[in-house]
């Protein structure tokens, strides 16, 4: 069979949009995986921020790639899932790391490849009991244990016994199981290259369990070897914990040394690395849309003057060519319409100077009620502040210094804050409770400061509790005392609505 002439165009531009979809699909894939390489550069730096925008750029990128069952493409989207997943879950963003992480799972799982799905059920299992839902992260890790023993993977084997060990069995409150977990985990980190990073977070997590047992002297011992590390945040939860040990054995003095020391590696920390990095970039972009929402109701406002002052030049020049016509036809009849052109225009005269007026009062209002809100702001201010519960958090939000940890808070004061606050915003526990009577006593409090704005950090030194457990409380509190485990909803924004 010949080909003739007329087909030979057809077939040409068939070959070109063939070849043309080819190289599209490379291009976007090859686009995406530099993003990925330099996410990941930016993730090995710490530039936690800059590594989510390349992760979620290379997701968009790669969602435009036909087949997306290719394995490649597969591949490439589970790596870039998993990643973006541990950048939400260090910023506290859980709800979003665990449907990143199970998308991850899915796919390696598609591609039978073992020693990334290992990895991927792990991150999973650590999400989970990030929400306080220990069951299923314990089902997780469970699923990895497994996974890493068929592939002999040791190292990942060690990460796993150190993360079940901490952050299942220490929180459930079976200390000595996670001692038995961390304790395999150290024996396994020893011999590998590069853990010291882990094996220093394997002797600080065995100090606070063997706290936790009041085995002080062997808590000492591992808080100690932790001490090594070049991480501050680390350092910071030795010497908390090594405070509370001196503290209950009675050496105050060298509580006060380890208190000290727990306030100069906290700062060091805070200066290292900013964990409101993410939740920053939300607000940033809910301020802008907020500014693009007023600018658009002013332009209408503007708009709506416009055809306001419009409308009086129309109507003034009809005036006037009414007059001008009545002139012409009716010269007899001039005084009389020079009368009541005179009586109109003193009418829209005084319509003009309403109007002036109006605005002017309206300018008066809109000052009026501003100093009635700042002199309500003060008077709040000056009522809450002679309660020591607030005068105290409010010390600690301006400055952390052993002064302003040298606290002690009575029941009659927390009674006190409690009264100020339903007085300041009209009955705030007492509609708190009627909507969650599951709340306790301190969870009460919780919502309280959380209703007055303090951050994370302060309300955890008031509780006397580390910053990672006063996040588990809260997403305790939102599951399992407010039943709200469905609401996207964070548990400032669930408060802040009562």
């Amino acid at each position: 069979m010949r080909t003739t002439n007329k087909t030979i165009p057809f077939f040409l531009l068939a070959a070109l949009m063939v070849l043309s979809s080819c190289n599209g699909f490379e291009k976007r894939y090859e686009k995406a995986n530099t993003l990925y390489n330099n996410g990941c550069e930016a993730r090995q730096a710490k530039n936690t921020e800059e590594a989510a925008e390349d992760f979620t750029e290379a997701l968009l990128i790669l969602q435009q790639c036909k087949p997306q069952t290719d394995e490649k493409v597969v591949m490439l989207r589970s790596e870039l899932q998993d990643n973006l997943g541990a950048m939400y879950w260090k910023h506290g963003l859980f709800e979003a790391a665990l449907a990143e992480h199970q998308q991850a799972v899915e796919g390696f799982r598609s591609l039978a490849d073992e020693p990334k799905l290992t990895a991927a059920l792990r991150n999973c299992g650590r999400v989970a009991t990030s929400l306080g839902d220990f069951e299923q992260g314990k089902a997780y890790y469970d699923s990895a244990f497994v996974l890493a023993e068929k592939i002999n993977d040791k190292a990942l084997l060690g990460d796993l016994h150190l993360e079940i060990g901490r952050d299942y069995y220490m929180n459930i409150g079976e200390f000595e199981k996670g001692i038995e977990e961390v304790a395999k985990a150290l024996e396994m980190l020893q011999n590998q290259p590069d853990a010291d990073n882990d094996i220093d977070i394997c002797h600080m997590t065995l100090g606070i369990l063997h706290y936790y047992t009041n085995e002080y002297e062997t808590a000492k011992t591992h808080l100690g070897k932790a001490l090594r590390s070049e991480r501050a945040g680390l350092r910071m939860s030795c010497y908390q914990t090594l405070y509370a040990i001196s503290n209950n054995m009675g050496d105050l003095n060298q509580a006060l040394e380890y208190q000290d020391l727990f306030i100069e590696n906290m700062m060091q920390s805070e200066a290292e690395q900013n964990t409101e990095a993410m939740q920053r970039i939300k607000a940033e972009y809910e301020l802008k849309m907020q500014k693009a929402e007023m600018n658009a109701i002013h332009r209408v406002h503007d708009f709506k003057l416009y055809l306001l002052i419009a409308g009086i030049v129309i109507l003034l020049l009809v005036i006037l060519l009414i007059v001008r016509k009545k002139i012409a036809d009716h010269r007899i009849e001039m005084e009389q319409f020079k009368g009541q052109v005179e009586r109109d225009q003193n009418r829209i005269h005084e319509l003009v100077s309403d109007m002036e007026n109006l605005i002017r009062t309206n300018d008066e209002l809109r000052k009026d009620r501003q100093t009635l809100s700042q002199k309500e702001l003060l008077m709040t201010s000056q009522i809450l502040l002679r309660n020591k519960v607030f005068a105290t958090a409010k010390s600690l939000t301006e400055e952390v210094t052993t002064e302003s940890l040298n606290f002690t808070l009575s029941e009659d004061d927390w009674a006190d804050f409690i009264g100020l606050t339903d007085l300041v915003y009209d009955g705030f526990s007492q509609r708190l409770l009627s909507l969650f009577p599951k709340l306790s006593k301190w969870d009460v409090r919780i919502c309280c400061l959380s209703k007055q704005n303090f951050s994370n950090q302060v309300i955890s030194i008031l509780l006397d509790t580390q910053t990672d457990s006063y996040y588990r409380r809260k997403v305790r509190i939102k599951q399992m005392k407010m039943d709200m485990t469905d609401d996207k909803r964070s548990f400032e924004e669930i408060v802040n609505a009562v």
